[in-house]
């Protein structure tokens, strides 16, 4: 495997990636915490300040690991698969937990 530098000639595609597929990634993040900690949603209680601030720090993370790509459709494949995989757990976690 050749090593290649890392660059920001994609910048503006590695940037779209990590703003779209990654607020779906942390949104996604947020409501398995929320399924599992049984947290109701009503948005004055800690529980749920705790997990509206927990999708913030999980999206600046993505946002400032977005350049690290190799290219825009590396960030665009990486991080689309992570939001997919996010809620697919989700589903499947919100149909054991209800059944």
């Amino acid at each position: 495997m050749t090593d290649l530098p890392l660059t920001n000639r994609q910048w503006l595609a590695k940037l779209v990636a990590g703003i779209v597929p990654g607020i779906m990634f942390s949104f996604g993040c947020m409501a398995i915490v929320g399924l599992l900690c049984g947290i109701t949603g009503e948005p004055r209680t800690a529980s749920a300040q705790f997990l509206m601030w927990l999708a913030v720090l999980v999206w600046l993370g993505v946002m400032g690991s977005c350049f690290l790509f190799r290219s825009g459709l590396r960030a665009w494949g990486v991080l689309g698969g992570a939001a997919m995989l996010v809620w697919g757990l989700f589903e499947i976690l919100a149909k054991v937990t209800t059944a």
